[in-house]
C-alpha cells in the first residue's frame, strides 16, 4: 500500500517531532497564505470604495449651484443666507483731506446694539467699513446713505472720510445702535433692509445737525437763542410743533424730510410774534440825522447824497468774500465765519455783499423766486449762484458761486474744505439751474 503524505494540519499537530526542513516548509506555506488573504481583503475594500464614490458623485451633480450672495438685492432687503466676502486688498490713505464731521463718533453713551458687531462664528456677507477705507463697497454705502438722507455730498466717491463716518453715526443714532461711525455687520444689514428709516431728528437726538435746526428756529422766531444747545429737548420739540402748525404740516414735533425742506425754503413762515415785531418796526418812522453846516458854509448848503453802489460793486464784494474763505473747513450746517457747508457759504457771502436773505438749503436757494432764474450754462454771468444734482438723484443737493471763466467756488464735502475749481463735465452734466441775486 502507498504511504499517505502528511497534511499541513498533521505537521502542525506534530510540530516538535518534525525535522527542521519540514518546519521551514510549513512556515513558508503559512506566510504565503496570509499574504494571499491580505491581497484579497485589499481588493474587496478598493472595489467597495469605488462604488461609494460613484454614488456620491452622482448625488453632488444633482445639487444645483448656489448663487452668489455678495451683493445686496435690488430692494435692499436682507437675504436669508449669508456667505463670506472676498478678501479685500488693504487700502492706502489717499491725498484727500480728512472730511469734517459735526460730531466725533464713538464718544456718546453706551446704547443698545453695536454697529461694529462682535466677531462671531457666523460668516458675514458684509465687509466692515471704517474711516480711510476705499473701494466700491464705500461708494455703495454712500449712495444708500444719500438715498435715506443721512449724507449730503456732491457725488459719491470710493473714499470713507469724515462726512461718511458722520453719516453712518447719524444712521446709528436713528436706529439705537452704538454711534461709532463704523459700518459693521449689524449696521449694514439694517441699512440695506426695508426697515431702514429715513433721516429724522427726534426728541433725545444730539449733534451739530440739531444745532443747525435750532439756529434756524431762532432766526424764524420759534426758539430763543439761549436754548441753542445741540440737544433736541422739550423746548426744541415745542418750537418744531409751532413751526409745523404755522406752516400747515403735521405737528408731531419731529424734524423729518418735509419739515426740514419747508424750514429751509423760501416759503417758510416766521412765527406770529416775529411777524408782528417786523410790522411794528416798519411802521415806526426812522429818525433823521440833523446836519450842522460847517463854518463858512452858506445856509443853502446841503449834504451831498450818498451814491447808490452799483450792482457790480456788490458782486465784487460777494466774490471777494468767497475767495477769502478758500481753504476753510467743510462742516455740515456751518455758515461761517470759519466753517461752512455749501449753502452756508452762499448765505455768508451774500450777507457780506449786503444782500438780506434767510439761511436756506441749496434746494431752497435754487427755487428762490425773487432772483432771476438761469437755465443754461452758456448764459452764466459772474456772481451767479449755481445749483447741481448728483448722478443718483434729480433733487438739488449742491450749490456754488460762479466767478467767471468757467470757474466756481464752493464748499466741497468730498474735499472737506472750500475750493476753487473748474466746471468739469460732471458739473455741466448735473447742472440744474442758476439764480442771479443782482
Amino acid at each position: 500500500m502507498e504511504k499517505q503524505k502528511p497534511t499541513i494540519l498533521y505537521m502542525i499537530r506534530n510540530w516538535n517531532s518534525l525535522p527542521l526542513e519540514k518546519k521551514r516548509t510549513v512556515l513558508t506555506l503559512c506566510l504565503f497564505g496570509v499574504a494571499v488573504l491580505l491581497i484579497l481583503i485589499a481588493m474587496i475594500i478598493g472595489i467597495s470604495s469605488c462604488a461609494c464614490a460613484k454614488t456620491v458623485g452622482r448625488t453632488v451633480e444633482a445639487v444645483p449651484e448656489i448663487p452668489a450672495l455678495l451683493q445686496a438685492p435690488a430692494d435692499r432687503s436682507v437675504p436669508e443666507a449669508t456667505c463670506a466676502p472676498d478678501p479685500v486688498e488693504p487700502g492706502t490713505e489717499t491725498d484727500l483731506p480728512a472730511l469734517s464731521g459735526p460730531d466725533e463718533p464713538g464718544d456718546g453713551t453706551d446704547e443698545p446694539g453695536d454697529g461694529t458687531d462682535d466677531p462671531g462664528t457666523q460668516e458675514s456677507q458684509y465687509q466692515t467699513l471704517k474711516k480711510h477705507d476705499k473701494g466700491e463697497a464705500v461708494s455703495n454705502l454712500q449712495a444708500r446713505l444719500m438715498e435715506l438722507g443721512y449724507l449730503e455730498i456732491e457725488e459719491t466717491t470710493d473714499y470713507f472720510g469724515n462726512s461718511t463716518e458722520y453719516a453712518v453715526s447719524l444712521f446709528q443714532r436713528q436706529h439705537d445702535l452704538k454711534r461709532d461711525g463704523i459700518a459693521g455687520e449689524q449696521t449694514q444689514q439694517l441699512l440695506y433692509s426695508k426697515e431702514a428709516q429715513h433721516y429724522m431728528m427726534i426728541e433725545g437726538s444730539e449733534g451739530r445737525d440739531v444745532k443747525m435746526l435750532q439756529e434756524q428756529l431762532v432766526d424764524y422766531g420759534y426758539l430763543n437763542k439761549s436754548d441753542v444747545d445741540s440737544v433736541y429737548g422739550e423746548k426744541t420739540v415745542e418750537a418744531v410743533k409751532a413751526f409745523q402748525k404755522r406752516n400747515g404740516l403735521s405737528a408731531d414735533g419731529k424734524a423729518g424730510e418735509k419739515t426740514l425742506e419747508k424750514l429751509f425754503s423760501e416759503g417758510a413762515k416766521i412765527s406770529k410774534e416775529l411777524e408782528q415785531k417786523r410790522k411794528e418796526a416798519e411802521k415806526t418812522p426812522k429818525p433823521t440825522k440833523k446836519t450842522t453846516p460847517k463854518p463858512g458854509a452858506t445856509a443853502k448848503a446841503t449834504k451831498k447824497p450818498t451814491p447808490t453802489p452799483k450792482a457790480e460793486t456788490r458782486i465784487d464784494k460777494f466774490i471777494k468774500a468767497a475767495n477769502s474763505k478758500i481753504g476753510c473747513e467743510y462742516v455740515l450746517g456751518g455758515r461761517g465765519p470759519k466753517v461752512f457747508d455749501c449753502s452756508g457759504l452762499v448765505y455768508y457771502c451774500l450777507r457780506q455783499a449786503g444782500v438780506s436773505v434767510d439761511r436756506l438749503s441749496a434746494a431752497g436757494y435754487s427755487s428762490y423766486s425773487k432772483w432771476k432764474n438761469i437755465t443754461s450754462v452758456g448764459s452764466l454771468q459772474r456772481g451767479d449762484l449755481l445749483f447741481f444734482r448728483s448722478d443718483e438723484s434729480s433733487a438739488v443737493s449742491h450749490t456754488g458761486i460762479y466767478i467767471g471763466g468757467g470757474m466756481m467756488i464752493d464748499a466741497s464735502s468730498s474735499q472737506g474744505k472750500v475750493v476753487k475749481r473748474a466746471l468739469s463735465s460732471y458739473w455741466k452734466r448735473n447742472f440744474v439751474n442758476a439764480r442771479r441775486p443782482w
